[in-house]
């Protein structure tokens, strides 16, 4: 859609299973996740087929999550030995981050994965949000429980539990309430962006200005 809300392009496959993550950071390749396939797709600008990267060939068997990196590459948690991977434009994996069910003691679904500031975030809503550095490597957990998305911005990291959206900073660990405007239906997701809030409901996509 462009700035005024009209429709541009379309991209549609529906033999693919299902559609888990959609990763825009970098506009001009569009990184979307197909799990049952295991495979990422790239679009560009147009939402046409840039390339489609299979994972399993690249040993990775049971793709769970994955996202763009902002520096060249792609990160993918593999469920199969639960470790967090960086694949490269190169198409070799680069790091891995070792067993985390093994590390944390516990079996690892996590439901959301991003790249900000060299270092990677990944969300599981029992055990918290999950902190790595650039090569990978397990650093700590931030102890926020029930997250169902998530989005850093400079020191916080905002995310929305149950149908609210609250704050908490990385290096206080001082959580608090977003201020969401009014609105209809429950919260599916938001995200910040420019001086914009897009707010995703049950009802509609609403975009606010600040």
């Amino acid at each position: 859609f462009d700035p005024a809300g009209k429709p541009l392009s379309n991209f549609a496959q529906v033999d693919r299973g299902e559609l888990r993550n959609v990763d825009a950071i970098n506009p001009l390749k569009v990184l979307l996740f197909y799990p049952d396939f295991a495979q990422l797709i790239l679009l560009n600008t147009q939402l046409s087929v840039q390339s489609t990267i299979n994972l399993r060939s690249l040993d990775i068997q049971q793709p769970w999550l994955a996202c763009s990196s902002l520096i060249d590459g792609y990160w993918v948690f593999d469920i199969q030995d639960a470790q967090l991977k960086k694949i490269g434009l190169d198409l070799q994996l680069q790091f891995q981050s070792g067993n985390l069910n093994q590390l944390l003691r516990r079996r690892m679904l996590p439901v959301a994965l991003a790249e900000s500031q060299e270092s990677v975030f990944m969300a599981e809503p029992e055990t918290g949000i999950l902190v790595f550095d650039r090569f990978g490597n397990y650093d700590k957990t931030l102890p926020v429980t029930g997250i169902r998305k998530f989005q850093v911005i400079g020191e916080e990291i905002l995310f929305l539990r149950s149908d609210s959206v609250f704050a908490i900073n990385r290096k206080t660990m001082q959580e608090r309430p977003v201020l969401m405007p009014e609105h209809s239906g429950a919260i599916r997701d938001f995200r910040f962006e420019q001086q914009e809030l897009y707010l995703l409901t049950t009802d509609a996509l609403s975009i606010y200005s600040f």
